[in-house]
Parts: structure tokens; sequence; C-alpha cells
């Protein structure tokens, strides 16, 4: 599933100095993500904030958009919690883009500032400082981020200030600016967040590499609602393997499906645009009161009709 773009990732990483295209080049060959090291040589080569940088890289996110249906590409760039005393640099950066999937209902789309969340969830991050976007955040996705570790705790949104592509000015405000006398886990009686470690003990029997990291992305899937705890991993014709991870949510609603997390997260690991070649669909769940196996289904067989999910329910 591709989308015609206006500027492609060429195009727009093609603006940044010679030295910078070099080694953002070669980290975005490996997946959406950006190192804290590279970032600090980024801004001390550009010569500006981190703010300003992440507002920059909007371009090069939103060409990793799949948008068949709105034609609207959304690029997010999130900036990952302070790295260990010995790195410089404010941290990583995580790029995310909204995804749509024809011939599905609108709530299974993924929305850009999910995407780069997801990113950096399933990178290892325990928190987001802020997230830049070039349009203010929808209800929805106010909602989401407001599940986050640190969502009150000094996460802020930049917003681009114009489209104009040559002014990089941005306003920051906290999440709660966005969301005020917010809803949220507290006004259930829920003190877990989401993106904090998680280590749920579920157990299969199949012991295929496959199988095993759907496991271990259910074991590590955040649903204290619910409690189901669910995890997707998908091969593709390389024989890599993409994960993802249920994020439920106070609201029901805004929560990630494990399979909208995997394909988000194999988006944003691979080329702009590059073929999302499934060969191999499996999901883990625990037991509880809903399930994702018949959406997963569902949602599989628009996407790659010849692939059939493999299903364990974990004890």
């Amino acid at each position: 599933m591709t989308t015609p773009i206006k500027n492609t990732f060429e195009d727009e990483i093609s603006k940044f100095p010679t030295k910078t295209q070099a080694d953002l080049r070669q980290a975005l060959a490996k997946r959406g993500v950006i190192p804290a090291e590279l970032v600090a040589a980024c801004l001390d080569e550009l010569q500006v904030d981190i703010g300003t940088f992440m507002i920059q890289l909007l371009p090069i996110a939103a060409t990793y958009a799949r948008v068949p249906i709105s034609g609207f590409h959304v690029g997010a760039v999130a900036l990952g919690m302070p790295p260990a005393s010995h790195i410089a640099g404010p941290g990583s950066l995580y790029l995310g883009a909204n995804m749509e999937f024809p011939a599905e209902a609108l709530s299974f789309s993924v929305h850009g500032e999910q995407s780069a969340t997801n990113n950096a969830w399933l990178s290892g991050e325990v928190g987001l400082q802020s997230i830049a976007i070039n349009a203010a955040p929808c209800g929805y996705c106010r909602q989401f981020l407001y599940e986050l570790t640190t969502a009150t705790k000094g996460f802020n949104i930049l917003l681009k200030v114009n489209e104009d592509p040559n002014d990089c000015s941005y306003t920051i405000q906290p999440l709660t600016y966005y969301l005020p006398d917010a809803f949220g886990p507290q006004n259930l009686g829920v003190k877990e967040r989401l993106m904090a470690p998680e280590a749920h003990d579920l157990k299969i029997s199949a012991t295929d590499a496959t199988a095993q990291e759907a496991l271990a992305s259910a074991n590590a899937s955040y649903s204290p609602y619910t409690k189901n705890y669910s995890g997707v991993a998908l091969k593709d014709a390389d024989g890599l393997i993409f994960t993802g991870r249920y994020a439920e949510n106070a609201a029901y609603n805004p929560s990630m499906s494990p399979l909208g997390s995997a394909l988000a997260f194999m988006n944003m690991s691979l080329p702009a645009q590059a073929e999302l070649a499934i060969t191999d669909a499996v999901l883990v769940e625990g037991r509880s009161d809903i399930s994702q196996k018949k959406v997963t289904e569902v949602v599989l067989s628009s996407i790659s009709p010849d692939v059939s999910l493999q299903y364990y329910q974990a004890s």
C-alpha cells in the first residue's frame, strides 16, 4: 500500500546540509530513529535547538505516511527521555507517520502521534519529553498521549506556527494545555501508565521465532483496564520480524491494537513507502473479556489477503 506524495524522502532530506544528509541517511536507513549521539552532532552542525531540529524533521517523517483515503500526510517527531550521563545531547528522536487502510473502518487508522510514540516505546523508551507536529493534535491523540508515563510530568507539544516550509518557528505547550480537566487512568483507579516496563509472564507452547516475538510483545503490552495482554509479530519476505503491543487507553476508543502497533512499527522500520510484504502473522493474547483475534484477522486480510493469522491464547 503506497500513496503518491508531493515530496519524497529524497526531496526532503536533500534540504539539509551535505554532512547532516549523510548522517541522517545512515541512521534512517536502519529505521525511523535518530540516536541521541547523532542528535547532538546534528544540533552542533546546524546550530539550532532541539525543538527547531524536530520541526525540520517533520517533512521527512511525513514521507512515511500511507494515506490512500484522506491524502493528508502527517509527520510527527518524538523526543525520548534524557540519555545516560556519558551520552551528549537531549535524547533520541523517533519519527512517526499516519496510516490508513482501504476498505476498513476509519477507526483502525494510526495517527502520526501514535506512530511516533509507538516507535519510541518499541525501541525501549519509558517516556517522552516532547513531540513535534505540524498541526494541533486531534482530540483522539490528546487522549492517547495523556496515558503516557510523562503526560503530566513535563511532556510538551511542539507545534509549527505556520505552513511556510522555510520557517521552523514553533510554540511549546504542555499536553495539559491541550487537554484541560482531563479524564485518564486516575479516574479509573489505575496507577500504571503507558511506556512503563511491563512483564505479564504469559506462556505458549510454540517455539518458532515469530510466535516467540509475539509472546514477548504480549508480555510487554499495556492493558490495565481489561487485562487483554496481547502482541503481534509480522514476518516479511526478507525474514525480518516486526512486533506490536496492545496499548490500552482509559477512554477505550483511543487504544492502539497490537496489529496497528506492529504495522506502524514495520512502516517506520523500512524505507519510506517500501512494500509491506507480510508473509507470516502471529497474535498472542491472554484470556480476558475482550479479544483482538477477529479484528486482527479482518484487517490483516485486507492488507495481506494470502496470509492467515496464527493465533495463540496464552496461559
